[in-house]
């Protein structure tokens, strides 16, 4: 085979995983959403309940807490607190608009995708900003019981009972997508693994191919030990969330650009136009 049949090969192949990949991306994308709402809502049913009912897991928040809100005067943390809550009362209208969707339907996931209210912000961005909302303000109530002053639970414009109901249902849908994702990384890890089998591929390649098999093989452990889905190799990074988030009790800092990792595909270009023996990682890390 000529080297540029064998590349018209491989160009396939790789479309072929990119493709699925893409796929994955947006299967992580809606679980992730499921798992924002379920995060939210929970801290929610937290913030209903008086401080002294508080749950064992809700004051072990109190560890991610900086040293400057947990200086910060009383008054101005029932002030932060107070605000927040008024900010879920907006919000949680909106949320549970989500919850009542089953997003194993496309046309969910094509709602979840869109932009909402006019607002800039899609769905999957208003579902990661309520969670983090919610656990600040979940956060800043385990500090004040901390601190020795107790609170009264918050009211919310739907009964306890209704928030309660969507939470087991997240959790369902929760543990069906990750099953799902968990398949579709199989289906890439056994690709690879054919492509590792052509006898018309060159060993650099292979030893490439087997580094990428390793990294899905990661990435079923961690999906099987529950660690978070932004962790997988195959899937955009959408970053850690803090417990506790500062920025929503002060002005918006200036947007810093952060430059994205290549995807498979342009990492994968980018190594069949280079000498054999430069490695997959070497690549990924090229600008």
């Amino acid at each position: 085979m000529s080297n540029e049949a064998l590349k018209a090969e491989i160009q396939e192949d790789i479309t072929a995983i990119e493709t699925k990949r893409q796929v994955l991306e947006q299967i992580v994308s809606i679980t992730q959403s499921i798992e924002n709402m379920h995060t939210g809502l929970e801290s929610i049913l937290v913030l209903g309940a008086p401080s002294q009912e508080m749950p064992e897991e809700a004051l072990e928040l109190y560890n991610s807490i900086s040293s400057n809100l947990r200086n910060l005067p009383v008054n101005t943390i029932r002030e932060y607190l107070r605000n927040l809550e008024s900010l879920i009362r907006v919000q949680i209208k909106s949320i549970l608009r989500y919850a009542d969707l089953d997003l194993e339907e496309e046309d969910s996931v094509e709602i979840l995708t869109l932009s909402s209210n006019g607002s800039g912000k899609s769905p999957l961005e208003e579902l990661e900003e309520f969670k983090r909302t919610a656990q600040t303000a979940v956060s800043l109530k385990v500090l004040l019981r901390r601190r020795g002053v107790a609170s009264g639970g918050c009211q919310f414009p739907v009964p306890r009972e209704m928030i309660s109901a969507h939470v087991s249902s997240l959790e369902q849908q929760e543990q069906r997508q990750r099953a799902r994702i968990r398949g579709k990384v199989e289906e890439m890890k056994a690709e690879i693994a054919a492509m590792i089998d052509n006898p018309a591929y060159p060993d650099g390649l292979k030893s490439i191919l087997r580094g990428v098999q390793d990294d899905l093989g990661e990435d079923l452990d961690r999906i099987d030990k529950g660690l978070k889905l932004s962790s997988l190799s195959f899937v955009t990074d959408a970053g850690e969330l803090s417990a506790i988030d500062e920025n929503l009790l002060e002005p918006a800092p200036q947007p810093v650009e952060v430059r994205e990792p290549p995807s498979f595909t342009e990492s994968a270009n980018l190594w069949l136009n280079t000498s054999w023996d430069v490695s997959w990682k070497d690549v990924r890390k090229r600008p």
